[in-house]
């Protein structure tokens, strides 16, 4: 099974670094050393969004995940965008998208709602100005502009990638009260759903259409550790959803701020002491120790120390983990490159009438 390369860059830089004593981070009780980890920097929002999060996480707070997206885009966006605003955007599509239901005499079909969302996003008709979704290969990763990998800005541009995609889709089905599931895949995210039949359904909103798992792992190829060690290919309950929200907040502040800091590593530790095989807090605390070995060379040159030696082991204990549980990455190119086949075979389908 193929490693990460930045894994692998990862550890070389590792190699000699480790050795400024800095921050303390305490997890479980055990006083961890983030050597060369600058505190954080002080954004209130930032910090009220994580709390109110890590409420949901550890179910203080009821769960509700158009909630948990929204306090994300709050935070980034600096406290100005307003809830009700946002909320009142979402009710009205859904409720467009009830009378769609009622109109068709949908009701009936638990899927109803799976439909609608689908038709809403991915069907160029009256229920969305006659225009469908459509793939952001210009900034597939938002980091030209951030909030383009939120709700708000992909109802406004119906431009998105899949993880905005799959988080419009999951908030306007949990409104309608339908049952939706994200669900990973290498460099991508897409929605599961039971449907009529009982068996699952995979949406792939990135080029509207439906999939097998097969497909999922020809094209993407996920290991059988993967999908044994339920990292890839499985539906995320709601605890997880709030995970990935609270590894999207971290990215948000990264991008923001250029810092992988003790803002990133409080989220991922939060979500690995009770989730320690989620993949997105897994490479989120990668990218943080990978972050501060180039910043300790970067400033202080090599120096071998008990600190180095000490989390050298760490990060090492960290790659073999991700490793084991069989996480492996596309490039964003080999990403795209899918993308563009999968809708130029969906666009033949629809003109061969198949």
């Amino acid at each position: 099974m193929k490693k990460l390369t930045a894994l692998l860059f990862g550890l070389l830089v590792l190699k000699i670094c480790f050795a400024y004593e800095g921050v303390k981070l305490f997890q479980s009780g055990t006083v961890l050393e983030y050597d060369t980890i600058p505190y954080m920097i002080d954004d209130k929002c930032f910090d009220l969004a994580y709390g109110e999060m890590v409420e949901m996480f550890e179910g203080k707070r009821e769960y509700n995940f158009k909630r948990a997206e929204f306090l994300v885009e709050w935070a980034y966006g600096g406290g100005k965008l307003d809830y009700g605003t946002f909320c009142h955007t979402i009710d009205s599509i859904t409720s467009i998208l009830n009378k769609f239901i009622d109109d068709n005499n949908y009701r009936q079909y638990r899927t109803c709602a799976n439909y609608a969302v689908y038709s809403y996003l991915v069907e160029p008709s009256y229920l969305n100005g006659y225009k469908k979704l459509e793939y952001d290969f210009d900034d597939p990763l938002a980091k030209k502009d951030f909030s383009k990998m939120f709700v708000s800005n992909l109802i406004k541009t119906r431009v998105g990638q899949c993880m905005s995609m799959a988080m419009l889709y999951k908030v306007l089905c949990d409104e309608l009260g339908g049952r939706s599931f994200f669900a990973f895949a290498p460099h991508h995210i897409y929605i599961k759903h039971v449907g009529e039949d009982g068996k699952w359904v995979n949406v792939e909103l990135t080029h509207g259409g439906v999939v097998r798992d097969i497909w999922l792992i020809e094209t993407t190829d996920i290991s059988t550790e993967a999908i044994r060690n339920g990292i890839f290919l499985t539906a995320l309950s709601e605890k997880e959803n709030i995970a990935l929200m609270m590894m999207l907040l971290a990215k948000a502040y990264w991008q923001k701020y250029d810092s992988w800091d003790y803002f990133a590593i409080r989220c991922a530790e939060k979500v690995l002491a009770q989730l320690p095989n989620f993949s997105d807090a897994l490479i989120v605390k990668f990218n943080v120790m990978r972050s501060q070995g180039q910043s300790y060379v970067k400033k202080f040159g090599y120096f071998d120390t008990p600190y180095s030696n000490r989390h050298l082991a760490e990060f090492i204990d960290l790659m073999d983990k991700i490793d084991y549980l069989g996480y492996s990455q596309q490039t964003q190119e080999e990403y795209d490159e899918r993308v563009k086949e999968a809708m130029q075979k969906m666009e033949e389908k629809i003109k061969s009438g198949k």
